[in-house]
């Protein structure tokens, strides 16, 4: 079951201090009043929900607004609250009480699966922070109990949106790089040892930097070249002592014959790690540094050849700067929200759907076994 926005217009005109809250949510046309906004809760309000999700996706967004927030620390919580203009509540139960349609969960991995159960009994349909749940079977179960209770459930790879991506898929999907051979995704940071950092235990983040900052690497790399067939990983602790590893290297075979590597580090300097992202084909190449992040625009080049091209006896290299890939910045928070409202609305399956979020977490659960295997895993 999926929510009807439409009613009939009768004496429901709204006076009052109520009119501007009406006006911003509803529309009006030949006497139907149509909802046209969805109403946001958040779950975990701190964190990437305060410094990117709310201020430049939920905020801006045409079709969404901003009603209440929860976070287990009420200081944070009021804060976001406060500087946002919404409701602070002091349970899960209060928010969903509220006069909300959707939930945005950004609380630790740990808490997604009684986070996403509790929305859905409540009849909100649930955008989650990926991964979805510790585990495959978290996972499943969530996707279960949404699918039961008729909410949709999305899952937060916010990466696919950025425009340069789309215009590499573009190409890709157009033939100009011709037979995908080979794709490299980069995602690093510096993240040290600090007290409440979740990420940095399994069994509240699901893994470490793999599970963090790879599962966006290899989720987009499947965008372009298909899905994975079969992966090898490798995991350390270099440099923290942690118990999630700060080190992970994957490699990965696609379905289409294609190969490539991820490397995410947790023990790299930020600026030191320029998130490369590398294509290439038969017929070229697409190289990029600084799209793969939480940016709305890096630099990437498109090497192209043409049909005529022939076997170099010499191997020489063009000098030319290549087609740069430059369209109009889009901001990736607000282009995930956008498009989990308007699923809502128009009554449709939303592009980041649960779908991607269960295979996202069936590859990870198959690098983790490989790095203790120290085998190849093919994915079921």
């Amino acid at each position: 079951m999926f929510a009807t926005w439409a009613r009939k217009k009768e004496n429901c005109e709204p006076i009052g201090d109520a009119l501007k809250s009406y006006q911003s949510v509803f529309k009006v046309k030949g006497g139907i009043v149509l909802k046209y906004k969805i109403n946001w809760g958040v779950i975990g309000s701190g964190g990437i929900a305060q410094r990117r999700t709310i201020p430049e996706g939920i905020m801006p967004a045409k079709h969404a607004a901003l009603v209440a927030v929860y976070d287990t620390d009420v200081e944070i919580n009021n804060s976001v609250a406060k500087k946002f203009n919404a409701k602070a509540v002091f349970s899960i139960q209060e928010l969903i009480d509220s006069d909300i349609d959707a939930i945005y969960v950004a609380s630790p991995v740990g808490l997604h699966l009684d986070h996403a159960i509790a929305c859905a009994k409540g009849k909100k349909h649930v955008f989650c922070e990926k991964p979805l749940g510790i585990s495959v079977e978290e996972a499943e179960r969530m996707i279960q109990i949404c699918n039961h209770e008729g909410v949709l459930l999305g899952t937060a790879f916010m990466m696919r949106f950025l425009a340069q991506h789309q215009a590499g898929l573009n190409i890709i999907n157009a033939g100009k790089l011709g037979k995908p051979v080979y794709c490299r995704a980069q995602l690093s940071c510096w993240y040290p040892p600090m007290p409440g950092a979740w990420r940095q235990y399994p069994g509240k983040g699901g893994g470490g930097a793999l599970v963090d900052m790879g599962s966006h690497c290899i989720d987009l790399l499947e965008m372009f070249f298909g899905e994975v067939a079969k992966v090898s990983c490798f995991i350390n602790n270099n440099v923290h002592d942690y118990q999630s590893e700060d080190s992970a290297i994957v490699s990965l075979v696609f379905k289409n014959g294609a190969m490539g590597t991820v490397d995410s580090y947790f023990c790299i300097p930020d600026n030191s790690s320029k998130n490369i992202l590398e294509l290439y084909g038969s017929k070229g190449s697409i190289i990029a540094k600084g799209t793969i992040g939480q940016g709305t625009s890096g630099e990437m080049i498109a090497y192209l050849e043409d049909d005529n091209s022939g076997y170099n006896a010499q191997q020489a290299r063009n000098a030319s700067e290549g087609l740069i890939l430059n369209p109009l910045p889009v901001n990736t928070y607000l282009a995930e929200i956008e498009e989990f409202s308007s699923a809502i609305l128009e009554n449709r399956e939303p592009e980041n759907n649960f779908a991607r979020g269960l295979h996202s977490q069936k590859v990870l659960a198959a690098c983790y076994q490989s790095a203790r295997t120290k085998k190849v895993v093919e994915i079921i």
